[in-house]
């Protein structure tokens, strides 16, 4: 598979603070990509260094193949799409949509068969001749990618892009965009520090944290063999338990409850008791305090499977030494 972005040991200062230690990535043609991390760990500074919006204090970054110093963010063969929509108000969205290709002088047969392609990619055909204010937020910021993407671009980079919608409406839009990036076979480079949202889309996730990159992979791996304690923390819940010098984390939906009596089929026993529980509809989550450690261990207990515990209950803790993984 071709690379479509290369950062070589790229870096950025400011005011003599280092944000982004040297970093190096490459981004596979095609790929979607979320780079995934809390405020302030350099997410968007990266972002804004591919787009040229930031200059590199140092490495050099490349766009299929050709070095990218120097070249303003117009000249760069990709679009940027943020939270805040930055539509024209008294543009119609055909219009909004036309206006780019209408500044690189596209032939107006091609503009329309552009407009058309994109309309119907983004569902925005029954919508063509409202101008933004007759739009919901997600029909908006659906405008605001089909902008982006009728020039054709080899990446889009997506700067928080749902961050102002509410949570019904991000959960459609992000089947949508994956979708989209799908079909159109575009490299999609996503910022974000929602979790959920970047398992849900990504091909490849990117955890950042104080500027470095503390783990790439599938969301696969990402969840289920986490490399650091800060990733095991910052993606879903986990226990994390000291073992000599060491760190294991053990999912809570592996972490199975027993009466203290019983004998845990599981290898691991820890005992305790049920200090809350919460209900998530088909979900509850037990929180239990260890006997003998200062230390609160979370298990999830689905409800068709509760054997109905309660605050209060000594019980004890099972897992399987398979479950477990061990962090750097």
């Amino acid at each position: 598979m071709k690379t479509m972005i290369n950062l070589e040991s790229i870096e950025k200062h400011f005011s003599g603070s280092v944000v982004v230690p040297p970093l190096s990535l490459s981004i596979q043609e095609g790929e979607f990509l979320t780079l995934l991390g809390p405020s302030g760990c350099g997410k968007t500074t990266l972002l804004r260094m591919i787009a040229g919006f930031e200059e590199p204090t140092a490495g050099e970054i490349f766009l299929d193949g050709q070095a990218l110093t120097g070249v303003p963010p117009y000249q760069r063969d990709m679009n940027m799409v943020f939270q805040q929509y930055a539509l024209f108000p008294h543009m119609t969205v055909e219009q909004n949509i036309l206006f780019g290709l209408k500044m690189k002088k596209v032939e107006t047969g091609e503009s329309m068969r552009r407009l058309e392609e994109v309309l119907r990619n983004t569902q925005l055909t029954e919508l063509r001749k409202r101008t933004p204010k007759q739009l919901s937020g997600g029909q908006q910021q659906r405008v605001a990618i089909a902008r982006a993407i009728v020039n054709n671009p080899k990446v889009l980079l997506l700067d928080e892009p749902l961050g102002a919608l509410d949570y019904q409406l991000r959960k459609s839009l992000q089947l949508e965009l994956k979708n989209l990036q799908k079909n159109l076979g575009i490299t999609f480079v996503y910022v974000t520090h929602d979790q959920e949202e970047a398992m849900a889309m990504s091909d490849r996730i990117a955890v950042m944290n104080k500027g470095r990159i503390e783990q790439l992979a599938t969301p696969d791996e990402i969840y289920n063999r986490p490399k650091t304690l800060f990733v095991a923390t910052f993606i879903g819940e986990n226990n994390i338990f000291a073992s000599g010098d060491s760190r294991i984390a053990v999912r809570p939906e592996k972490v199975k409850l027993y009466k203290q009596d019983a004998t845990p089929q599981d290898g691991r026993r820890k005992n305790g008791r049920i200090t809350d529980v919460v209900f998530l509809g088909n979900l509850r989550k037990l929180y239990v305090r260890l006997d003998d450690e200062d230390m609160t261990v979370l298990a999830h207990e689905y409800v068709s499977d509760s054997k109905g515990w309660q605050a209060g209950d000594p019980v004890a803790l099972g897992w399987s030494e398979a479950d477990e993984v061990m962090l750097a």
